[in-house]
């Protein structure tokens, strides 16, 4: 019964508490959960085609990981691998194309480690993916709008981010466990 209780406890303040964003001072917190832009900041970003297999894979393994979908995630992490391997630098016109190399070096790595059996490791290397992404995408542009969404809880309350398509909060760092525990921090928009 105690453990009962306390767990009730736990996941009641974990609710509660997740997606909120003080300031400050405590009478102005602003809450920001289940998709909630309001204060979310806006960066524009240049329209490119060469970054929609990227995207397209990416967000297959976000939806995976959203599921609890662990061999998804694992199967369409080759995907994800391949359109990084194969993407095109010198025919994207990015401005600082040495920079995004590196991204893309970066980001294939983290990409080959979510081929795995574990969903706590996926996890961990999808949310190092996103930032990595968000950076690569910042410089070489994208097809869509994407939402750039912060979860306050994950990590032992460190956070993580992710990118989505759409406002919606859908948590891929928790799951089904808190599915919308989140917020969105900031949009990349087309130019």
């Amino acid at each position: 019964m105690k453990k009962t209780l306390l767990f009730a406890t736990l996941l009641s303040f974990a609710l509660f508490s997740c997606g909120e964003k003080s300031t400050t001072t405590e009478t102005q917190t602003e809450t920001h959960v289940s998709g909630d832009s309001s204060s979310a900041s806006s960066v524009s970003v240049n329209r490119s085609k060469t970054t929609s297999g990227i995207i397209d894979t990416y967000l297959a393994v976000k939806d995976a990981l959203v599921a609890d979908d662990v061999a998804t995630a694992a199967a369409k992490s080759a995907d994800l691998v391949s359109a990084l391997k194969t993407y095109d630098i010198a025919g994207s016109q990015a401005n600082d194309p040495e920079e995004l190399e590196r991204l893309q070096v970066e980001a294939t790595g983290f990409a080959e480690k979510l081929a795995t059996a574990d969903i706590a490791a996926q996890r961990e290397s999808f949310q190092a993916l996103s930032v990595v992404m968000k950076d690569m995408l910042k410089i070489a542009g994208t097809d869509r709008t994407l939402y750039h969404q912060y979860c306050p809880m994950y990590k032992g309350n460190t956070g993580g981010m992710w990118l989505s398509a759409n406002e919606d909060i859908k948590n891929p760092l928790f799951g089904s466990f808190m599915l919308t525990c989140g917020r969105v921090e900031e949009t990349l928009e087309l130019n």
